[in-house]
């Protein structure tokens, strides 16, 4: 089951074209599947940190858990996201 807040993961075109949100961060789909782990990406509106992020979007004063969410999507499958407090 995709993330309610995030309408299933689409944001028709808000973040960028081809963004959505998978397990809480902001990612083009392809890049989550075939992408570098080690990359940091921003997060998604329903990830604990969205509004830090927004004051602080290069990290400074939180922690961006984004490389530990995709691995963790990665090693269970597609169809599996975490539960965040603003994505239940």
């Amino acid at each position: 089951m995709g993330c309610k807040h995030c309408r299933g993961g689409f944001f028709d075109g808000r973040f960028g074209q081809d963004v959505e949100c998978v397990n809480g961060v902001l990612i083009d789909i392809d890049e989550a599947h075939e992408g570098p782990s080690d990359t940091v990406y921003p997060v998604a509106p329903c990830h604990p940190m969205w509004e830090r992020q927004r004051t602080d979007p290069d990290a400074e004063t939180w922690v961006n858990d984004t490389c530990e969410r995709l691995a963790a999507w990665r090693s269970q499958g597609p169809t599996t996201q975490q539960d965040t407090p603003h994505g239940k």
